[in-house]
């Protein structure tokens, strides 16, 4: 599973545009350990929200 989601974060990264970094981030103040912990951070909180919409789902399906 780490694999899958590795994949889709570099996929995201590699699709992403500059526009995306525009300075509310200050992430081309960053350093290069600063930005791969932000991205870090912003993958892992994709990923999270996209486990909690997953279990909102199923438990829609389990209570009727």
């Amino acid at each position: 599973m780490k694999d899958k989601v590795q994949k889709q974060a570099l996929e995201a990264v590699r699709l992403s545009r500059p526009e995306a970094y525009d300075g509310h981030t200050e992430f081309d103040r960053m350093t290069p350990g600063q930005r791969l912990a932000w991205l870090d951070e912003a993958t892992m909180f994709v990923f999270n929200q996209g486990a909690a919409t997953k279990k909102k789902k199923i438990g829609k399906l389990k209570s009727w």
